[in-house]
């Protein structure tokens, strides 16, 4: 009797978790794009194709990545492999036992030529056969590359990873998600934990709909000074908890990640053309003096309040970069600002001053190579 009552219950039970792990996967579908394990199952790839990057490249819902192919976009040919990624196709096992990923948004995708190929060539050149390859995807940012790190990019096996995300983080992960910060990784236990909660965020999708849904009711209780306006949407809010806790913690945790799995990080601080002669001065201010500044920009007498906010925005997350520096030593911290900032805009930058001409491209692969060169000898 008991063991049939064990197996009425346990049959109850699936069909219950069953019904939900449905619910929330046509959820997220029409909610966020997001298609979980379940969907997969249902659903052909070749069925899972939008034009969503902005690089006119075909985008597949279903793998979250670039549809394999060649494109050629303006004068521009972006080659995507059969994993989706921009480069040549590359085998699972680091048989060179020298890989790096470099992960980021479009940018680090690049134009006609992207820094991840640029460094490879100059590796090589200098007599080390390593494999450089281009986890850049449009749209994407620091909560995509986490993932994307744990639950795929692992199992490649590399080296050493490369992380520039800055705008993308503040555009797409400064929202709800950010009212409660993760906890860092202390020991193995926190370790495992934090493996489990990123296995069950991608992949079932009833943690995933209460995970976020707790994070959403969280933010609703922040007190209106803890909240910045979103310059293109007076009505949505960014949180001042990402820029001082959530965005170093999450990174914090990549790198110990990392560091549990031999792998050397590297982070690049990203530069925004905007107006240099003030974001040089920003950039000597505490993080807490431009914080502040961050929190009251929509009542600064300036006639473009949406550069103010990306120049604050910009300039406290490079500063978390040298503290996570500080707290981990071991890591490479590159910062091409400067650099890119000397000559006139038109050289380094495109228009909109994000993105990198082949020239800004090759100063942020020579600001890495100079300083990963000596660990790969």
């Amino acid at each position: 009797m008991k063991t049939k009552n064990a197996i009425f219950l346990t049959l109850i039970f699936s069909l219950i978790f069953l019904s939900l792990e449905i619910i929330f996967s046509i959820f997220f579908i029409y909610n966020s794009n997001f298609h979980g394990p379940l969907t997969k199952i249902f659903i052909s790839s070749s069925k899972s194709i939008e034009k969503k990057n902005i690089e006119g490249i075909k985008f597949n819902k279903l793998t979250n990545k670039m549809y394999p192919g060649t494109y050629l976009i303006g004068d521009v040919k972006y080659k995507i492999n059969s994993k989706g990624f921009r480069g040549e196709e590359f085998e699972n096992n680091n048989t060179k036992n020298c890989r790096i990923i470099s992960f980021g948004g479009s940018i680090t995708l690049g134009l006609s030529n992207a820094y991840p190929k640029i460094l490879g060539e100059k590796i090589k050149n200098s007599g080390i056969n390593c494999e450089s390859l281009n986890f850049g995807m449009t749209a994407k940012s620091l909560n995509y590359i986490e993932n994307l790190l744990i639950n795929e990019a692992i199992n490649y096996s590399p080296n050493i990873i490369t992380i520039m995300t800055n705008r993308n983080a503040t555009m797409y992960d400064s929202y709800g998600s950010s009212s409660v910060a993760p906890d860092i990784i202390t020991n193995n236990f926190d370790y495992y934990i934090y493996k489990i909660n990123k296995y069950l965020f991608s992949n079932i999708m009833t943690y995933r709909f209460i995970d976020l849904s707790h994070r959403r009711l969280v933010s609703w209780f922040y007190s209106d000074e803890n909240k910045i306006p979103n310059p293109y949407n007076p009505k949505a809010f960014h949180l001042k908890k990402y820029f001082t806790s959530k965005y170093m913690n999450q990174i914090d945790n990549i790198v110990k990640f990392s560091k549990k799995n031999n792998i050397k990080v590297v982070l690049i601080k990203e530069a925004y053309y905007i107006n240099p002669t003030y974001q040089k001065k920003i950039s000597l201010l505490s993080k807490n003096q431009i914080l502040e500044k961050l929190l009251a920009y929509n009542k600064e007498k300036t006639k473009d309040k949406t550069k103010m906010f990306w120049i604050y925005t910009n300039a406290i997350l490079n500063k978390n970069l040298d503290e996570i520096k500080i707290k981990n030593p071991d890591i490479i911290l590159v910062d091409p600002i400067d650099e890119l900032y000397k000559q006139e805009k038109k050289i380094n930058f495109t228009d909109d001053g994000s993105h990198l001409t082949d020239n800004g491209h090759q100063i942020i692969s020579d600001k890495i190579f100079e300083l990963v060169i000596d660990y790969l000898n």
